[in-house]
């Protein structure tokens, strides 16, 4: 897996790229902590360059969802492969995490569920 960083407005975006799998654990983990400890409130992860996941992964995403949430931050996700999607949906994680198709819908539902909240 490869993981860069950058801002998208408000949001940080971390592109992941390749597997995402136990392999992976401690560059997200580490990834995510860095974007708490900074005080972002909104991360987007882009899926579009990953071609796999497993349950290690899934288990990844909830346990930085309720992270981000407990700090009344959120966690989106954008533009997964067809086979991610499916993996996403068998498990239930679009209950929990939202996926977008792109970037500025994500960044869009964000800042209206900021402006409902105040």
């Amino acid at each position: 897996m490869e993981l860069t960083e950058q801002q998208h407005g408000a949001a940080t975006v971390l592109e992941i790229s390749g597997r995402f799998d136990f392999a992976a654990r401690r560059e997200f983990k580490e990834a995510m902590d860095r974007q708490q400890q900074a005080g972002c409130c909104h991360v987007i992860l882009n899926l579009e360059k990953v071609s796999f996941v497993d349950s290690s992964a899934l288990g990844l995403l909830v346990v930085a969802h309720q992270n981000l949430k407990l700090k009344e931050g959120r966690i989106s996700l954008v533009n997964p492969q067809s086979y991610v999607r499916q993996i996403l949906d068998l498990a239930n994680v679009p209950r929990m995490i939202p996926v977008f198709s792109t970037m500025e819908e994500a960044c869009s539902a964000f800042e209206q569920a900021t402006a409902v909240a105040q």
